[in-house]
């Protein structure tokens, strides 16, 4: 690869970006904002006031906005999808377009773009650096990006082995989501809602309950985080264990906190980091 070449998105992966600016024009409240933020607060348990925050894959923006809004003294936004560029984009602008809060498009995987980066007192990436193709390289260059004595907030999808739908299944559903033409996705999307409104049922809970209390799930919303899922892809897994070895062992970091899945779950395992003093 050429120096000066640019670092992109795989040609297959997943347009995040564009189911981003979805769950903005179309579920995005106050309410939603707040449900956020508590859960920023709670993985955490930092004060930001006056702290730098690096959120890699930005996404939305939305926990980017709810760091500025908390107090952070700076605040950079980084995607390497220009939509959800965009999307962020647009959540900074509706607030006045704060000189401390910096939306930039780039890779973690760019090593060249990675050290033009300051470091930070929080480096957040949820739910991001197993999408990304190379998920060591990922963490590595994520994670050089920490300052001394800040956080390392992340959240992998866990792996599992053994139900029919285990990790190694779901890899092949995503990576036929994506190299399949619209009119197919439109019909996969369909039978993945069907296949959650079956589990709901089968579990005895009201769907629409169910569909209306998922925002506290981080404020998300349930239709984006089904096509989310879906096409999600890039995708890699780790158990707990693996990810804390290697934050630990490779990386230098003292684990401060896990909030574990479900054993049998394929969501995300997060973790609290920190970056010991050189």
């Amino acid at each position: 690869m050429e120096a000066n070449q640019k670092v992109t998105a795989p040609e297959d992966a997943f347009r995040f970006g564009q189911n981003w600016q979805r769950y903005i024009s179309d579920y995005l409240t106050p309410e939603r904002e707040r449900i956020a933020a508590e859960s920023l607060a709670s993985l955490i348990e930092s004060d930001l006031d006056g702290m730098t925050f690096l959120d890699i894959g930005g996404g939305s923006g939305l926990f980017s906005l709810c760091a500025h809004r908390a107090g952070a003294r700076e605040v950079i936004t980084i995607d390497v999808d220009p939509d959800s560029v965009a999307a962020s984009g647009s959540l900074r602008q509706s607030i006045g377009s704060p000189e401390s809060w910096h939306v930039i498009e780039g890779s973690i995987l760019d090593d060249t773009f990675v050290e033009r980066l300051p470091q930070a007192d929080v480096v957040y990436s949820w739910g991001v650096l197993h999408h990304t193709g190379d998920m060591d390289h990922a963490l590595r260059n994520a994670a050089q990006l920490v300052a001394d004595g800040g956080l390392f907030c992340i959240a992998i999808y866990n792996r599992v082995t053994g139900p029919f739908l285990d990790s190694e299944r779901w890899l092949r559903i995503k990576r036929r989501y994506n190299h399949s033409r619209r009119p197919v996705q439109v019909l996969m999307e369909t039978a993945y809602t069907a296949y959650w409104l079956a589990g709901t049922l089968r579990a005895r809970k009201n769907p629409f309950k169910e569909a209306r209390e998922y925002k506290h799930s981080r404020g998300m919303a349930l239709r984006t985080d089904l096509i989310d899922w879906l096409g999600g892809y890039p995708y890699e897994f780790a158990t707990v264990d693996e990810i804390v070895d290697f934050c630990e062992q490779e990386l230098g970091f003292r684990k401060r906190k896990v909030i574990p899945e479900h054993p049998l779950g394929t969501g995300n395992n997060q973790f609290v980091f920190e970056k010991l003093a050189g």
